[in-house]
């Protein structure tokens, strides 16, 4: 069954897979606890700061490896349950394996995985720091050319684009 709570814009699945995820040179070991259609959440003491881009890498059932990224959006950090500890990532880029395995996930729950884009329509995204208040924004590839403000402070993103 899906759990949900009014923060959660996709249903949660319970699963249980070994992780490695990585930012800024360091690597740690955790265990996925959830995943959705746009997220998952670690079970980990080593939890990054929210805003952070992270790389993670899933090891899925058959051996199959799948490299996601995403954004840590919360922390948790709870000292008298330790195994509560952990952050949520909402993804930014992933795999056609991680697709295929939330597919299946959402066939056995029966839910329509119609509303499930392809691997390569999830990519169409870029991290942009703000260099007024170095906040990461993602910002969709054709909104590139229409000036993309930052979503903090307002500034106007600076883009690499020709």
């Amino acid at each position: 069954m899906a759990r949900t709570r009014g923060y959660q814009r996709h249903p949660r699945f319970t699963r249980r897979l070994e992780i490695t995820f990585s930012s800024g040179g360091l690597s740690y070991k955790g265990i996925l606890s959830n995943l959705s259609a746009n997220g998952l959440f670690i079970r980990t003491n080593r939890g990054f700061a929210p805003g952070t881009a992270v790389n993670v890498q899933v090891m899925m059932p058959g051996n199959k490896i799948s490299s996601l990224r995403g954004i840590v959006r919360r922390t948790v950090k709870a000292p008298v349950t330790p195994a509560k500890n952990g952050m949520g990532i909402e993804l930014t880029e992933w795999d056609e394996t991680y697709i295929q395995f939330v597919k299946t996930v959402l066939h056995e729950q029966g839910i329509d995985t119609k509303e499930l884009p392809a691997a390569e329509a999830m990519q169409d995204f870029q991290i942009i720091a703000c260099a007024g208040c170095g906040t990461k924004n993602k910002v969709s590839s054709e909104k590139l050319s229409r000036e993309p403000k930052c979503g903090r402070c307002g500034t106007l993103l600076i883009t690499d684009m020709p």
